[in-house]
């Protein structure tokens, strides 16, 4: 699929139940759950029909239908040739089994090597592939996706995740913050939301910084969360905001 992103204004406005086009092969195929008004964000890339599913989400009934049907709208799954979870919480992993059913018979999943134990809890029969700091996803066209370690944020087995062609970081916890009212993007001004979840889902202040400045050094031109909002504008106010903020 090759057609253009959408623009600005068709790209603000958010329907629940359909996949939003990011970049020209990033696509968001996650949902907001009803119950709590926060988002669960699994993504998927596709690159010369080769797919990517990163931190697929949670393996109950209805929240994976509305990941795997937003992801078959795009691609078939059958497709899906490799799955990456950046942490090992449920609500970015209990699907794996469940994806691994549909997708390529060859399907490689991904995981940082400090989680790989908890990862094959989930009960996945293909063995999972460790990451480890520098380690790269390489796809079948020369593609990079690099895995960089955020050890402690909040668990030693965690990772970002940054495609290089489009300068995408899948950001895990960092910055997944919702606001009152939930929208597929960041709003402006919305780094101010910060100090309200900082201690929620972030570690010790030195984690925090250690990611930051990955992170700041990437220069990416969007950072996709694995809750809350997409961002795409003032990246470095994120950055700024972040590392003034205190943690527990």
């Amino acid at each position: 699929m090759n057609t253009a992103p959408p623009s600005l204004v068709e790209r603000k406005k958010f329907d629940n139940n359909q996949a939003r086009q990011l970049t020209t092969d990033i696509w968001w195929v996650g949902y907001v759950d009803d119950n709590n008004g926060q988002s669960n964000n699994p993504y998927l890339l596709v690159d010369n029909g080769e797919g990517v599913l990163i931190n697929p989400g949670s393996g109950a009934d209805e929240q994976y239908r509305r990941v795997k049907n937003k992801v078959a709208s795009i691609i078939d799954p059958s497709k899906i040739n490799h799955i990456v979870v950046g942490h090992p919480d449920p609500a970015r992993c209990a699907a794996l089994p469940l994806f691994e059913k549909e997708t390529a018979r060859d399907v490689r999943i991904y995981a940082p090597s400090a989680a790989i134990e908890d990862v094959a809890c989930y009960g996945c029969k293909t063995p999972v592939i460790g990451l480890d700091g520098g380690d790269s996803i390489i796809l079948k066209s020369g593609r990079t996706i690099d895995f960089y370690a955020t050890p402690n944020l909040p668990l030693a087995g965690s990772g970002l995740l940054h495609d290089q062609q489009t300068s995408t970081i899948f950001a895990g916890n960092i910055f997944g913050c919702p606001g009152e009212e939930w929208n597929l993007f960041a709003s402006a001004g919305a780094w101010e939301s910060l100090t309200s979840c900082i201690n929620e889902g972030w570690g010790s202040k030195k984690a925090v910084l250690h990611a930051l400045n990955k992170i700041e050094r990437l220069s990416p031109e969007r950072i996709c969360p694995q809750r809350g909002p997409i961002i795409e504008d003032m990246i470095d106010k994120y950055i700024e905001a972040a590392r003034r903020l205190s943690t527990e």
